[in-house]
């Protein structure tokens, strides 16, 4: 598997979830902001509040989409 294609800076991290393209989604997270941006140019944008995206991982972490992936 390749390595995601990441800009990491003590303020933000913006991670493209590909590392073969520039047209896949990216994800996009400040520190001083509490909005996280999913997607791209082509697919459009979803918006979560990192308390929201927070709840997300923790489901993702306790493997509640496991059977569907």
């Amino acid at each position: 598997m390749s390595k995601l294609k990441s800009d990491i800076t003590s303020e933000y991290i913006n991670m493209t979830f590909c590392a073969t393209c520039k047209k896949c989604p990216s994800i996009h997270i400040e520190k001083n902001n509490n909005e996280i941006v999913i997607g791209g140019k082509e697919e459009g944008y979803t918006k979560f509040t990192k308390e929201q995206f927070v709840l997300f991982i923790k489901e993702i972490k306790k493997g509640i989409f496991d059977e569907y992936i």
